[in-house]
């Protein structure tokens, strides 16, 4: 009798110690989880731009001018065109 007691209560104990280890896996999960989704929503937010931005434009005269006739003027590349940097607390590292 006292045997049977005693796997009763030690399969009481073992199942509640089981349970516990489960219950804090799962949260351990969870929390893993939550960090990731919080890491990838941060990731969007940076490359999502708040503000509109306007880009530069060029524009050219469609007919001919005097230009046109004693020489092209060169056109700018990417690397003479200056843009305004931004400063913005999400895209800081």
């Amino acid at each position: 009798m006292k045997m049977l007691i005693f796997l009763i209560f030690f399969a009481l104990v073992a199942s509640v110690v089981l349970w516990k280890v489960r219950k804090a896996d799962a949260e351990r999960d969870l929390a893993r989880h939550k960090a990731m989704e919080l890491k990838k929503n941060q990731r969007k937010e940076a490359i999502k731009a708040e503000v509109n931005v306007t880009w530069p434009t060029i524009i050219k005269s469609v007919g001919k001018s005097p230009v046109d006739e004693d020489g092209k003027l060169p056109e700018p590349s990417m690397s003479t065109i200056e843009f305004k940097p931004v400063d913005h607390p999400s895209l800081q590292h």
